[in-house]
């Protein structure tokens, strides 16, 4: 079996199609999985969706899709300024996207498990095994990380949230991170998507990975930022150079 996988696209539809198309150029996946916050973070959450949805991806639940079935964001930590740019876009998304979608994306379910041959356990996920909060680090201390494991801890975790690339083992689980798609922070990054391809190894019973990097138009997305009137162009991948 083998498993293309994608988290936080954030309603970045350019970065999104980079992704898809070099999914597609690669071969045969039997599941292209989205692991959450597809809708909020970027200036076309519909026209997103209904990428996503067209491409035949099964979508899991993030943070930002439940916040916005709750019409309720989070406290967000940063200056002022951030935190009312941050509110601004999280408004500007509720009043944008359909209630219909709203909660179809509140109704997703929070993970994906997969086993075969009876072999171990392949873990899907926002954030974690236990919430769609707690952020995994590459300093979090090992009985941390046992907790965000779950009491179920499977071979491989694969997981998204924060954005950043990130590859950890503890105690036989091993956790992937393989980056976002939409809204990356470190301007290596800026016009970079990463998506995971995931595939189980029958001969060796166990699951075998490789982290992608697509690059995508990031000046494309600011224009169609600023065409929709979207309030958070300057948060968008790229901005500080365009």
């Amino acid at each position: 079996m083998r498993i293309a996988i994608l988290t936080d696209v954030h309603a970045n539809l350019t970065a999104l199609r980079s992704v898809l198309t070099d999914i597609n150029a690669r071969g045969s996946f039997h599941l292209i999985v989205s692991a959450g916050d597809q809708l909020s973070g970027g200036p076309r959450p519909i026209e997103t969706w209904q990428e996503l949805e067209q491409a035949g991806v099964l979508l899991l639940k993030g943070d930002t899709e439940r916040d916005l079935g709750l019409a309720e964001f989070k406290p967000i930590s940063g200056s002022d300024e951030r935190q009312a740019l941050i509110l601004a876009v999280f408004d500007w998304t509720l009043d944008l996207v359909p209630g219909e979608i709203r909660d179809r994306a509140v109704k997703l379910p929070e993970e994906l498990r997969i086993h075969l041959d009876g072999g171990p356990e392949l873990l899907i996920t926002h954030a974690n095994s236990v919430n769609l909060d707690d952020l995994i680090w590459a300093d979090t201390p090992p009985a941390e990380l046992e907790r965000l494991l779950g009491s179920r801890p499977p071979s491989l975790m694969v997981v998204g949230h924060i954005h950043a690339p990130l590859e950890l083992e503890i105690k036989g689980s091993r956790i992937l991170r393989p980056g976002s798609v939409g809204l990356k922070y470190e301007p290596r990054w800026r016009n970079v998507a990463h998506w995971a391809d995931v595939r189980w190894e029958p001969d060796r019973r166990t699951w075998l990975y490789q982290v992608h990097e697509v690059t995508w138009d990031n000046k494309l997305e600011i224009e169609a930022a600023y065409d929709v009137g979207y309030p958070g162009v300057s948060i968008l991948p790229g901005f500080e150079a365009h």
